[in-house]
């Protein structure tokens, strides 16, 4: 009988090749106290987290933007001044600079236990842990992957560095955890390889058995062939523009370059707060505006719609000054802090008259109308923009007719939009099915935002992950959104969809 393993698939291309299973992380050793002064473990242990951090920016002078962006984020949660702090005072007790860093590791990973949008964070700091007591016990944890031949990889998880090291053997990647937005889809989907992830039965492929991985059919068929896979619909423009506009997601310059080479018609996302993850300082507001100018410049021609700082667990933004379990997804941690949201609006401003770009700007995990009329009232003091929102808490969806005349578009972030409607943790799933695209009751969702918008005479957009998938973006279209936006490699499949 044939073996079919289920999961979600990540891309769209399939692909048949020889299953390797990647081994286990090796043994680290035990934690253990030492008789060395204080003084000499905690040097030992910054020479260990410094060899790390080399690593980490090794690996992000070779990585594409999106691969880049989650790196750099791990080196600032790497070197954060607390969980040195935290590891010097079990160094004070007596115990090692491996054990003191791997229980300041888990200090901080049970402060952020219990709540799901903060494990995928929980979950990088323990795999940096175990890179820093790997340097102190000389082991060393690169995957042990053929350089030659073509693979299937099959393991756990992999964590961002596991992934950005991947040799041209790798064809595709299998994981018995994960989701469709977890570490190791979007470094995987930015990489072109095709990945099948919450398969919780992937370990029963043989090593060495030919597998087909079928990203569109979210499945695995052991000893399947490529003629087997699900046929991608084959699209044939028919008209000269998309029958709505596709835009581009960005987070960088160079991810503006790359942008401003396709058939984008603008920006819909810009990830503004991909610029600052290293700062322990706000960025000032002549550096902001020399930020944004040159991104500006340098993006696609068309609207371009900056989302302010979003303060998530998987971005930390230190001059926020947020406590580990604070750094929670909503309005009111910049809402609290009102003088650095108004500094950065006042920087796009700036930016905004310096290069003559049209701006929009929008304000991402708003919670209520009122949170919305806030923003709105302060963007508009702020400089001479079109303002909107996301539309990624539940609870807003309810009050869109309230913003009718006061907020001139919104942007659904279907990421979060999903995990909150499902109550999911978008790196260990329990329900992984539930985050398709294609649930009736995802869609229904989508269809009422789309109605409620309407109603609210409110342009609306979709900006998250499901808008690069070609089929989807059609329904999109029919459902009313007015726009997509998708990262630049999504841009032109997307738009020869919306020719036909």
């Amino acid at each position: 009988m044939t073996e079919i393993i289920g999961g979600i698939g990540v891309g769209r291309t399939a692909v048949v090749a020889e299953v390797f299973h990647v081994s286990p992380t090796p043994t680290l050793p035990d934690w253990a106290r030492t008789s060395n002064a204080v003084e000499v473990e905690s040097q030992t242990l910054i020479q260990a987290i410094a060899e790390v951090e080399a690593q980490f920016k090794q690996l992000i002078g070779t990585s594409d933007g999106s691969s880049a962006e989650i790196l750099d984020a791990l080196v600032e949660l790497l070197i954060d001044e607390a969980l040195f702090e935290e590891a010097v005072a079990y160094l004070e007790q007596g115990w090692s600079a491996a054990a003191s860093f791997g229980k300041a590791a888990d200090t901080f990973s049970e402060l952020l236990s219990g709540d799901a949008a903060m494990e995928e964070r929980s979950l990088d700091l323990q795999d940096l842990s175990k890179r820093v007591q790997a340097v102190l016990a000389g082991i060393n944890l690169a995957i042990d992957i053929p350089s030659t031949g073509s693979f299937v990889v099959v393991a756990e998880d992999f964590s961002p560095a596991d992934t950005s090291q991947f040799p041209a053997s790798v064809v595709g990647v299998i994981t018995t955890g994960g989701g469709p937005t977890s570490h190791t889809s979007i470094i995987c989907r930015s990489r072109g390889i095709p990945a099948l992830v919450g398969a919780k039965l992937a370990r029963q492929l043989e090593p060495g058995t030919s597998v087909l991985l079928d990203p569109l059919g979210n499945r695995a068929v052991a000893g399947g062939l490529i003629s087997d896979a699900t046929p991608e619909v084959e699209y044939v423009p028919k008209r000269e523009k998309p029958i709505i506009k596709v835009l581009a997601n960005i987070g960088s310059f160079d991810d503006a370059v790359m942008a401003a080479k396709t058939a984008a018609s603008g920006v819909g996302l810009f990830r503004s707060e991909l610029l600052y993850l290293n700062r322990a300082q706000e960025p000032s507001v002549e550096s902001q505006i020399h930020d944004y100018s040159k991104v500006f410049a340098a993006a696609p021609i068309g609207p371009f719609i900056v989302r302010t700082f979003d303060p998530q667990d998987d971005k930390p933004l230190q001059f926020l000054g947020l406590e580990p379990k604070a750094s929670i997804a909503n309005y009111r941690v910049l809402k609290s802090r009102r003088e650095i949201l108004a500094n950065q609006l006042r920087a796009v401003e700036g930016a905004r008259q310096a290069t003559g770009r049209e701006v929009w700007v929008m304000a991402p995990m708003i919670g209520s109308a009122e949170e919305a009329l806030d923003f709105a009232d302060l963007a508009r003091q702020s400089g001479n923009f079109k303002v909107g929102v996301m539309v990624e808490q539940l609870s807003l969806i309810t009050e869109i007719s309230k913003l009718k005349g006061s907020i001139d578009f919104l942007s659904v972030g279907t990421n979060d939009l999903a995990q909150n409607l499902f109550n999911l943790d978008r790196q260990n799933l329990t329900n992984p099915e539930l985050l398709d695209p294609w649930h009736p009751e995802f869609l229904l969702k989508l269809t009422e935002i789309a109605q409620a918008a309407k109603q609210a005479q409110i342009s609306v957009s979709v900006c998250g992950e499901v808008a690069a998938n070609p089929a989807f973006a059609v329904v999109l279209a029919q459902l009313g959104f007015s726009s997509v936006s998708v990262a630049p490699s999504e841009v032109e499949a997307v738009s020869v969809a919306l020719r036909s």
